[in-house]
């Protein structure tokens, strides 16, 4: 599927500039990923961005791992813990976000071993533990500053002292403020010597607009509509299918698969006074309440979701007495989030000839002389340009704070170098003071590109 993201950042490290391995979002990802690719670098991976899907797949898996630890210690059965981490192994949004190049698996990761070492029995440096493994998965990505909420409620449900708490916190503020002071410091200011630079830095993800400005990614009073109808796509790939059609076998499945699953979460229920169900119950409603407003159709930021869901999952399947039925209820929804997700969702993803906007890269690309200059508005399709082929792709928008250096710009290229501009971008006013100087020649009906003449 290759998503926005994940070339980005690919495109990052093979530029190789420091300043462009730290988004103030998520700090390491592209720090880390970078130390991942270098060793195999170009023996084994010359390109960063199958790199990345590996590191992401480790990432993933080793948060998997943490989330079997805390399920054995709930469920006490080493088997039927394995088996629910399986069933959140293939869940759509893990199973496509474990594969595919994003920056959530690294906050994953960390937020899953916090939750086991938070659950664990008391010991003399546990909460040094707690504090450092939350600074991480803040670093993986910062919405885990959240995570503190269900902390605190652990620390009250369990009557903890002050001087635990105050262990905790001490290593979460320093794990969180040393390395984003180091990364300021050292890699984003001293390279860019001015207060707007870091300013936008900052703003991370907020200031992705054209206008560089603070800009909340809000979906206003739908949110929580959004929020909530995005559930179901956390778990089955059916209800939001990539350049695919959902066969009917396949919503018998998802079907089945939701009537275990709300057996499963609806005998939760019952454990309601344990605070393990509370702390799961106050993680999702933190984390709800804020994606309800920022982006709640973004499936990733979902992932880290299953790992409350599960635990749910597992009290859920404490309450039934019999362990065959324990293990006939966590089997049957293996095998249907199984086949559904792979059948919807990493089948179809796994195929680049369903990727329309690459195929019209590289079509574009084939049909164009390699020294061609690509006006676009940004986007995936600047972006793909740039990573599949190599070339030289222009963001529009980059040039809204002087509009005349961009004509003057394609005045001066125009006589060596063939110049394409994207269709979109026909409607921009950045476009209009200069465009009427030359004719356009559309490159066909499959491309939407047309050459300056």
């Amino acid at each position: 599927m290759w998503n926005f993201d994940g070339v980005a950042c690919a495109a990052a490290l093979e530029l190789g500039n420091p300043v462009f391995l730290f988004h103030s979002n998520h700090l390491f990802y592209g720090f880390l990923g970078s130390l991942f690719w270098k060793p195999l670098f170009p023996w084994a991976l010359p390109r960063a961005l199958p790199a990345l899907q590996l590191f992401t797949s480790l990432l993933s898996a080793a948060g998997l791992v943490g989330l079997y630890r805390i399920l054995e210690k709930l469920l006490s059965d080493k088997g039927l813990a394995l088996l629910t981490t399986l069933c959140v192994s293939v869940t759509a949004v893990v199973w496509v976000w474990s594969v595919e190049a994003q920056v959530y698996a690294l906050g994953f990761l960390a937020v899953s071993w916090a939750t086991y070492e938070l659950l664990r029995p008391e010991s003399p440096h546990k909460w040094y533990r707690v504090g450092a493994l939350h600074a991480a998965a803040v670093l993986g990505h910062i919405v885990h500053v959240l995570w503190i909420v269900p902390a605190l409620y652990w620390f009250r449900k369990e009557h903890l002292g002050r001087k635990k708490l105050r262990h905790y916190l001490v290593t979460l503020g320093v794990g969180m403020i040393v390395p984003y002071a180091l990364v300021i410091g050292f890699v984003v200011d001293p390279g860019h010597l001015n207060d707007r630079w870091l300013h936008k830095w900052l703003m991370g993800s907020a200031s992705l607009n054209p206008n560089s400005m603070f800009q909340w990614h809000s979906a206003g009073v739908m949110g929580p509509l959004l929020w909530a109808a995005t559930a179901l796509r956390v778990f089955w790939g059916s209800f939001w299918p990539y350049q695919t059609n959902v066969p009917p076998w396949c919503w018998f499945l998802t079907a089945l698969s939701a009537l275990v699953l709300l057996v499963l979460l609806g005998s939760s229920f019952k454990q309601k006074r344990d605070a393990r169900w509370a702390f799961c119950m106050l993680w999702l409603a933190v984390y709800g309440l804020f994606f309800w407003t920022w982006e709640p159709t973004t499936e990733c930021y979902r992932m880290t979701d299953l790992i409350p869901l599960a635990m749910l999952l597992a009290l859920g399947a404490t309450t039934w007495k019999e362990r065959s039925v324990r293990w006939i209820l966590l089997t049957l929804l293996f095998a249907t989030l199984l086949p559904v997700n792979l059948r919807t969702r990493i089948y179809p993803m796994n195929d680049p000839q369903r990727n329309l906007i690459y195929q019209n890269t590289i079509d574009l690309a084939n049909r164009t002389p390699s020294e061609s200059i690509y006006l676009t508005i940004g986007g995936i399709t600047w972006i793909y340009l740039l990573y599949f082929s190599g070339r030289t792709a222009w963001d529009l928008h980059s040039f809204m704070r002087d509009p005349d250096r961009l004509g003057r710009e394609i005045a001066r290229h125009y006589s060596t170098r063939p110049v394409f501009i994207q269709t979109y971008a026909l409607e921009t006013d950045l476009v209009k003071p200069w465009l009427t100087h030359y004719k356009l020649h559309p490159l066909g009906h499959s491309l939407p590109w047309l050459q300056l003449q």
